[in-house]
C-alpha cells in the first residue's frame, strides 16, 4: 500500500560542492534530491581560509543561471591554527557566520587541519564574541585513536570550547552512540548542535563491509549506533539537524589499486528520500512527519536564520526508487552510496 506525505524542502547544512568545474552539476543534483539550502564546506583543493576566498567561491552560485533553483547558500570559512581574530572579523563583515575546524589529516583535504586545539582557543573565543558559529569535524587528531574511537575521543575538546567560550558549537555528522548522553548534557546550555547524515542513519558497518562507495569519515558504525541515532531523531530535539555530508569523488578515486580509496558518500541526488527511508518508522504518524520536517528543514533554518522552505514536496512510500550505479558529473563519474539498491521512498 502506498503512502504520500507532504514535507518541506531539505535544508542541507553540510555538503561538498568541490571545485568550480563540477560545482554547478553538484548543485543541480542536490536540488533534485530535495534541497533548497546548501551549507558549502570549505575543504576545497586549496581550502577556503579567508573571506576573499569564500566570497569568490560562493559568488559563482549567485549568478542568474542558479536563480531558477531558488537555493540559499551558507558560506563557510576554514578555521586553522593560522586563523587570526582579524580574519574572523573580515568574514563577519562579509556575512560569513560559520567556521569549520578540521582535524589534521583525518579526512579529505585536511592538510590545513588542526593538530593543537588549545592553540585556537582564543580564535574560537573571538568567534563567540562576534557571532560566528563554529563547526567541528569531530575526530581526534592523534592517530593513536583508531577510526572507530576518534569521534568519542573528541568529546573533551568540545567540552573545553563550550566551557571556555561563548561560541555556538556544531558537532558535524555524529556517528557514535556513546556520544549521545554527552550531547544531551551539552545541549542543555543552548549553544550546542549535532548534525546527522542519511547514510549513517540508513545502514551499518556489516551491511557496507567491503563497499568502497560507503567509505566515509567518520566511518559508518554498528547497528546499535545506527538505531541509537534514529532514536535521537525521534526525540525531536531542536538541536538535532540533518546534514547530508554528500561528498563526490570520481570513480578513479574510489576504485584504487593501491592505498586507501577516497572517503565520502555521494548521496545528494536522492538525499531527502534516503532520510525518509532511514526514518521510515517515524513517518507512520502525523506527529512523526512533523518531527521529520523539523529534523530535515526547520531546525536548520532557525539556527541559521534562514527563510521558510521555498517549496512543499511530496514523498511517496511504495514507489521504490533504485539508486543508479553511477551518475555523470560533468566529465567525471560518481559512484553513489547504495548503488543498485532500492529505497522505499521517492520524491514526486
Amino acid at each position: 500500500m502506498s503512502q504520500m506525505i507532504k514535507v518541506e524542502a531539505l535544508a542541507d547544512v553540510h555538503t561538498h560542492l568541490r571545485e568550480k568545474e563540477i560545482a554547478e552539476f553538484l548543485v543541480i543534483e542536490a536540488v533534485s534530491g530535495g534541497a533548497d539550502v546548501l551549507g558549502v564546506m570549505p575543504n576545497t583543493k586549496k581550502g577556503l581560509t579567508t573571506a576573499k576566498q569564500v566570497d569568490g567561491y560562493i559568488d559563482r552560485f549567485k549568478s542568474r543561471k542558479y536563480s531558477w533553483m531558488n537555493v540559499s547558500f551558507i558560506p563557510f570559512v576554514m578555521i586553522t591554527e593560522s586563523t587570526t581574530k582579524w580574519d574572523i572579523d573580515e568574514c563577519v563583515k562579509h556575512g560569513i557566520f560559520d567556521g569549520k575546524v578540521y582535524p589534521f589529516m583525518r579526512t579529505t583535504k585536511s592538510e590545513n587541519g588542526v593538530r593543537r586545539y588549545g592553540k585556537i582557543l582564543p580564535t574560537i573565543r573571538h568567534c563567540g564574541e562576534v557571532g560566528m558559529k563554529v563547526h567541528f569535524h569531530p575526530e581526534h587528531p592523534s592517530m593513536i585513536f583508531g577510526n572507530r574511537d576518534a569521534e568519542f575521543a573528541f568529546l573533551p575538546i568540545v567540552r573545553m570550547y563550550l566551557e571556555e567560550t561563548s561560541a555556538v558549537i556544531v558537532w558535524e555528522h555524529g556517528t557514535d552512540a556513546r556520544c549521545i548522553p554527552h550531547w544531551e548534557e551539552m545541549a542543555v546550555i543552548g549553544r550546542f548542535y549535532v548534525t546527522l547524515t542519511a547514510h549513517h542513519l540508513a545502514t551499518n558497518e556489516d551491511l557496507t563491509f567491503g563497499d568502497v562507495r560507503s567509505v566515509c569519515k567518520p566511518p559508518i558504525k554498528t547497528e546499535n549506533d545506527r538505531q541509537s541515532l534514529v532514536g535521537l531523531v525521534v526525540k525531536d530535539y531542536d538541536w538535532v539537524i540533518a546534514g547530508g555530508d554528500s561528498a563526490f569523488h570520481p570513480k578513479s578515486a574510489k576504485q584504487v589499486e593501491k592505498g586507501c580509496c577516497a572517503c565520502g558518500a555521494f548521496t545528494a541526488p536522492f538525499l531527502l528520500p534516503l532520510y525518509a527511508n532511514a526514518l521510515d518508522g517515524l513517518l507512520a504518524t502525523e506527529k512523526g512527519v512533523k518531527t521529520f520536517v523539523n529534523f530535515t528543514s526547520r531546525n536548520a533554518r532557525r539556527l541559521h536564520c534562514l527563510p521558510k522552505s521555498s517549496r512543499t514536496l511530496k514523498l511517496v512510500r511504495g514507489e521504490q526508487q533504485q539508486i543508479p550505479l553511477s551518475y555523470p558529473i560533468g566529465t567525471q563519474t560518481a559512484m553513489p552510496f547504495g548503488a543498485g539498491q532500492y529505497i522505499n521512498w521517492k520524491l514526486v
